[in-house]
């Protein structure tokens, strides 16, 4: 049976059937008081916890702004006197001007050609095409060493002269470039480098951020690149529905531009030394700091990479 209590006039009463008494006005008080404070200590802490989040994601980004710019200064470091000797051979030493100076695969640098890393002299496509040839084979060291890190590609400008035909857009004139990207799929890239020369006077680069959904136009002239941002979209689309059977997914969510702060050049010899340079530091994620005053160390970098046979870290 059911357990038995009394109530206050002292008469047995089933206590299941007990109930509780009404709260008092300052009993009322004293329970909302108590939430307030309870509420209010919640916040108080859930406050705190965003604080401290902010900070600690402060702090992080600035440790990465600082790896950033220590990445950027080593790239622009001090030669070594056994370096220097080794510039100064290769592009002021004597000898035949067809004399091959470097040579990968069927790639190669003749005397010439690396002489025109002296300071006041225009790039020509043998030296930029070879220095990306470089910046592949560091890159693809910094992957093996890192099983996490996404691969670049660098493809020769060959490529957008032959996407932009002369009677426009021609997705099937390349459409077999993509074969020799690493993993045969350029989709599971974190960059792809699109070196550009604009009529055979000038030379840029566009960027794709392929996980970013960004396609960037770094130019040291300040041009905007809008007819080759837009064909590489083209591209990309048209590549998806060539290797994967679908148009690319959000295609019309793609930024495409040339961002703010690009270094700028301050004569008209000096472009290639620029694009390479983008490529370089941009493969690296570092920011873009050098100016026109680093370009003539800028050459020593890329002649002395060139002579090891990998770009410098």
């Amino acid at each position: 049976s059911p357990a038995k209590g009394f109530d206050a006039a002292g008469t047995e009463s089933d206590a299941d059937t007990d109930t509780a008494s009404p709260l008092s006005p300052l009993q009322r008080m004293d329970r909302l008081l108590d939430e307030r404070i309870s509420n209010a200590s919640e916040a108080a802490g859930a406050r705190e916890r965003e604080l401290a989040e902010r900070q600690d994601a402060a702090i992080a980004d600035r440790e990465e702004q600082e790896q950033a710019r220590d990445r950027s200064s080593s790239l622009l470091r001090p030669l070594t006197e056994e370096e220097e000797a080794i510039v100064r051979k290769a592009i002021h030493g004597l000898g035949p001007p067809d004399e091959i100076l470097a040579y990968s695969d069927t790639d190669t640098v003749q005397r010439e050609s690396m002489q025109k890393l002296q300071p006041g002299v225009w790039l020509n496509d043998e030296v930029i095409h070879y220095f990306l040839l470089m910046l592949a084979r560091r890159d693809e060291a910094f992957c093996d060493a890192d099983p996490e890190r996404r691969r670049c590609h660098f493809f020769k400008s060959f490529f957008l002269t032959k996407l932009l035909h002369q009677e426009g857009y021609r997705y099937g004139n390349v459409k077999r470039w993509s074969r020799k990207v690493p993993g045969k799929d350029i989709f599971a890239l974190d960059k792809i480098f699109f070196p550009v020369n604009v009529g055979g006077m000038h030379w840029t680069v566009a960027v794709a951020f392929m996980q970013k959904r960004r396609i960037e136009f770094y130019d040291s002239m300040n041009g905007s690149g809008r007819e080759e941002l837009q064909a590489l979209l083209s591209y990309l689309n048209d590549e998806h529905q060539a290797k994967k059977g679908s148009p690319l997914p959000d295609a019309d969510e793609w930024e495409l531009g040339a961002p703010d702060g690009v270094p700028q050049q301050r004569n008209g010899f000096d472009c290639g030394v620029f694009t390479c340079m983008f490529c370089d530091f941009l493969s690296t994620n570092s920011p873009l700091f050098f100016t026109q005053e680093h370009i003539t160390q800028c050459r020593e970098r890329i002649a002395l990479s060139i002579m090891r046979g990998a770009a410098l870290e």
